[in-house]
């Protein structure tokens, strides 16, 4: 009976230690939770059919929250002050510096990552360690980047409405000006009515129209060289210049009187509905080409990237830093969930992964050529569109491709030539990863007197007078303290 009695308890351990072990390995075998909170630059958040092929090809479970880029930021600042945030934070490049952002960072709210690249194969591939010197804080690592071309900028255009008019495409500002000027005195879309602009501009100073023309003027990059010191690009007289030249557009009617308050997705909009014959932002022209042609067949959109100012042909651009995702403590609470998110981003850099964010799921967002390339149909393009580009955007965080794009239409491959020829003339920030104490505490605030004065003096509320002491009040406030913060955080970089 004793010998009966031990074996049943030797069994009944054996049972339990079964048990737990199949429901530990259940427990690793779980998929990995990762919740994050992404910028959406479509009117429609996408489905989930590549959140689910996403899942599948890489063992996790994705909680995404797609916020409207418009409020984009403004969600983000309100989730640092809250401390409601999930595991993965996406910040863009114009948040990188303000000071919720900063001051989260310094607080230690987020995890510093750079110990752990050199685990995750991809990822250390290819890593570029200029970008990630520009998104680093304190010199230290805490994002993993997302990568953009050096400069996107240009113009999109009417070409209809410039043959039509019997103009030439622009090459200077002079005559940018003129084509602007005939696409709205000139009825270029022929319906006897006054009724168009040639300029339609959003309420962005940076990624709107203002920061292009002032480049085309000669204006630095955010910062530049004067009489030997980093100076702000809106201290200069080219950044002067080209409120003046925005302020006559302003005047004569020929951009849209209520751009301050227009939005991007609203510019986008009234482009393609044939409001105005241009936009000044990026070369990024094929969904705007679409959308036009929806409205007017015989309707084509153009693009061009070359103006030539006082210095020559200019365009503005940054060091491919997208931004950064951003891994906060409160939610992402030990070094193991760490490193599924990471092991996560790693599997982003893959093939199969990186095949799937970029073109979609094959035979439904695109087919393989003969040699072996992808090809995106007319039929498919659409529906790429609403169920691929969020994620591509969203999750494409180094700028590769291993399976190439076939059967390019012209203008398709007109964008990637010029995206490449912008190389040759992009102006760069001297500043990009320079970090100043004063601009981090105040920086937000500052920014809005230079906002408010550069709006104020194009819409007329302001003179030149005004605009002068806007920049003392600037300057009093704090910004000859962040003036004297950054180049001296130059001059340390430099040593």
């Amino acid at each position: 009976m004793r010998k009966i009695f031990v074996m049943s308890c030797i069994l009944a351990l054996i049972l339990v230690s079964v048990g737990c072990g199949g429901e530990q390995a259940e427990r690793d075998s779980s998929p990995a939770e990762i919740s994050m909170m992404l910028a959406l630059y479509s009117n429609e958040v996408p489905s989930d059919l590549l959140r689910l092929a996403l899942e599948e090809k890489t063992g996790t479970s994705l909680t995404l929250n797609w916020i409207p880029d418009p409020i984009y930021s403004d969600k983000l600042r309100s989730a640092l002050t809250t401390g409601t945030l999930p595991m993965v934070i996406q910040v863009k490049v114009v948040d990188l510096q303000k000071p919720a952002v900063v001051g989260a960072i310094r607080s230690g709210m987020f995890w510093e990552i750079g110990p752990y690249l050199n685990e995750y194969p991809n990822i250390h591939q290819f890593m570029n360690p200029m970008i990630m010197d520009s998104g680093a804080y304190y010199g230290k690592y805490y994002g993993l980047y997302w990568e953009l071309p050096m400069s996107r900028q240009g113009i999109q255009f009417r070409k209809d409405w410039l043959v039509k008019l019997g103009l030439q495409e622009p090459k200077s500002l002079d005559e940018l000006y003129q084509v602007l000027k005939a696409f709205t005195i000139h009825d270029p879309d022929g319906n006897g009515k006054h009724d168009t602009y040639g300029l339609i501009d959003r309420n962005d100073l940076v990624y709107g129209a203002f920061k292009n023309i002032a480049t085309y003027f000669g204006a630095p990059n955010h910062w530049g060289w004067v009489n030997g010191r980093l100076t702000p690009d809106f201290m200069t007289i080219e950044y002067r210049n080209a409120m003046k030249f925005m302020k006559r557009l302003y005047e004569e009617g020929i951009i849209n009187p209520d751009f301050t308050i227009t939005s991007k997705t609203q510019q986008e909009d009234r482009f393609a509905s044939g409001e105005a014959g241009m936009m000044i932002s990026n070369l990024l022209v094929l969904s705007s080409n679409n959308r036009v042609k929806k409205q007017d067949p015989h309707a084509e959109v153009d693009i061009l990237n070359r103006i030539k100012g006082p210095l020559g042909e200019r365009t503005w651009g940054g060091t491919g830093l997208g931004g950064l995702y951003l891994f906060p403590k409160t939610s992402v609470k030990t070094e193991t969930e760490l490193r599924q998110i990471l092991q996560f981003f790693d599997q982003l850099l893959s093939e199969e992964v990186n095949n799937l964010i970029t073109y979609g799921i094959e035979g439904r967002h695109y087919v393989r050529t003969e040699d072996g390339a992808a090809k995106v149909t007319p039929d498919t393009r659409d529906l790429r569109k609403q169920e691929v580009e969020a994620y591509n955007t969203a999750f494409r965080t180094s700028d590769i491709r291993y399976l190439t794009q076939g059967s390019m239409g012209e203008l398709q491959k007109k964008i990637y030539r010029l995206i490449e020829d912008n190389r040759q003339i992009v102006v760069h920030d001297p500043t990009s990863g320079l970090l100043s104490p004063t601009r981090a505490e105040r920086g937000e605030a500052l920014s809005r007197i230079i906002t408010e004065a550069t709006y104020d003096f194009i819409l007329g509320v302001m003179n030149e007078e005004g605009y002068e002491r806007a920049l003392e009040e600037w300057r009093a406030n704090g910004g000859d303290r962040i003036i004297e913060e950054i180049n001296q955080a130059y001059q340390e970089k430099m040593k």
